[in-house]
């Protein structure tokens, strides 16, 4: 049994040290100066796996990968940022056994080259992902090919659509699924401590810091870091966060050692960032290294099939918390698909917990339905009151009707922080 592994690196061949086993005759390795040469390569000999860095002196880009996957979709590719990473995992590949390399690299969704959906979808493990539109079945194609790769990836939608759940996704089918998973919302934490929350500081660092901390990005050691929110990092820590990315070291507040870490950053942001790089409050160089991989979190109305079983999900979620549990009617199914869902997956998760809170049979009808109602052509203002601001601020007004004002109540009703929760009432003047 022979197993081919093709890498993308400019003068890869004689970069790599000589190693008995890397042309042992269950592991070949051919390699490609740039992404032109690797083409050709893999219409010649298809490879098990590609090896590609990402590196402007072979133009090897995101978007050449992309086009690759394309194009050849029954070919795995690994993806690195540095020579070094991709170094590690050759290593690692050549300690392998042939039956070990054999289910690392053919596995049983593949056959004769092709590949199997029904199989595939059996190997997505995540139950938190729900749904089986095509969109959903797409996203769960992408996230096992990328998952066992350790490349930064950039999670972009509306606010609302799940960027969450598709990050623990992809870090329960990673290598470091047994490792910590760490959340951060950089629009929660305050300005004044971001830097210390995230990298960490030295005892008497500044005035209160009776000790010394890890940071959040320390404690992800070994596991895989989410900044949620990622545009709303200040641009002095987004230079700090590029350095770590690309050396992965971290310089903690107050101190002048660097300490290394091996994590990997899954970012999102429900912002343009490009349009953010044009007005200078993102920075270009960090945009770049964030966006190694792009991938787009569909909006509820794109995937309208998904809903009874959203709501399903979610009605069984409650039903831990004490609430009755429901089943749709017909025609609730058919008020709830044709809302145009402004707010998304959190904005179902609220119409269902109201629904189970006031309705009063053990099937939902319409009624019961929270649903703010689409404006007709002829009623609609030219000022567009169903815009993404207005939906909020009556989303906002209406949790905190139900929970007679107590912020911390809707926030968790919304399903956002209450530090968001509090800057969007200022900015709304509610």
């Amino acid at each position: 049994m022979s197993l081919t592994i093709l890498i993308i690196a400019s003068q890869a061949e004689r970069r790599l040290p000589a190693s008995p086993g890397r042309d042992e005759n269950h592991l070949r390795t051919i390699f490609a100066d740039t992404p032109e040469e690797a083409e050709k390569r893999i219409k010649q000999t298809p490879p098990n796996l590609v090896l590609a860095v990402l590196d402007a002196e072979t133009q090897t880009s995101d978007l050449s990968i992309r086009r690759m996957l394309e194009r050849h979709p029954s070919v795995k590719i690994m993806i690195f940022s540095v020579w070094q990473e991709l170094l590690n995992t050759f290593h690692a590949l050549q300690t392998l056994t042939p039956p070990q390399l054999r289910n690392l690299l053919i596995p049983p969704a593949r056959q004769n080259g092709q590949r199997n959906s029904a199989a595939d979808a059996e190997q997505f493990h995540y139950d938190g992902l729900i749904g089986g539109s095509r969109e959903i079945r797409k996203l769960k194609e992408i996230i096992l090919k990328i998952a066992p790769t350790i490349t930064t990836v950039l999670l972009q939608g509306e606010s609302g659509t799940g960027k969450e759940v598709i990050a623990r996704a992809i870090h329960a089918h990673s290598s470091r699924s047994n490792a910590i998973f760490m959340p951060v919302d950089c629009a929660a934490i305050n300005e004044s401590i971001i830097e210390s929350e995230l990298f960490g500081h030295t005892r008497g660092a500044f005035t209160g810091a009776d000790r010394s901390t890890l940071g959040l990005i320390r404690s992800s050691d070994g596991g895989t870091l989410f900044l949620d929110e990622i545009a709303e990092l200040p641009l002095a820590l987004q230079a700090k966060l590029l350095r770590t990315l690309q050396e992965r070291t971290v310089k903690p507040v107050g101190s002048p050692t660097l300490y290394p870490v091996d994590i990997r950053i899954i970012a999102a942001t429900n912002s343009n960032l490009a349009e953010a790089v044009k007005k200078g409050t993102f920075r270009q160089d960090l945009y770049y290294r964030l966006n190694a991989i792009t991938m787009y979190a569909p909006p509820l109305r794109e995937r309208i099939g998904d809903i009874p079983q959203l709501f399903t999900h979610f009605a069984r979620k409650f039903a831990g918390e004490g609430y009755a549990e429901k089943t749709l009617s017909g025609s609730a199914i058919d008020a709830l698909s044709s809302y145009d869902w402004p707010g998304n997956i959190r904005e179902l998760e609220n119409i269902v917990r109201s629904a189970l809170t006031f309705s009063r049979g053990t099937i939902i009808e319409p009624c019961d339905l929270f649903i703010p109602l689409n404006p007709g052509p002829e009623t609609q203002p030219a000022a567009k009151p169903s815009s993404m601001a207005y939906h909020e601020k009556e989303a906002i007004r209406k949790a905190l009707n139900q929970t007679t004002g107590n912020r911390r109540e809707a926030a968790r009703l919304l399903g956002i922080s209450e530090a968001t929760l509090y800057r969007r009432i200022k900015l709304y003047s509610i």
